[in-house]
């Protein structure tokens, strides 16, 4: 293996790596720092009583809803 094949095979691990390490960092909350994602794991899972349906004011699974902004979630021992 030349200098070039192994200067290129370590540029490759090292992108790999980076890329796993963006990922652990998108997944340490999944999100649930900025927003209450129950009622979008409700609307996404289809725990809304498995209808599609409209009565009135009040909506279902069909219709898209703003997600409310919340605090980060606390760390153990606080």
């Amino acid at each position: 293996m030349t200098t070039s094949d192994k200067l290129e095979k370590t540029k490759r691990k090292e992108r790999t790596m980076e890329r796993k390490e963006t990922g652990r960092q998108d997944a340490l909350y999944e999100g649930r720092d900025e927003y209450e994602w129950d009622i979008d794991r409700m609307i996404n899972e289809g725990m809304a009583g498995g209808m599609v349906y409209g009565h009135g004011e009040q909506v279902n699974i069909e219709e898209a809803r703003d997600l409310v902004k919340e605090e980060p979630p606390h760390e153990a021992g606080d």
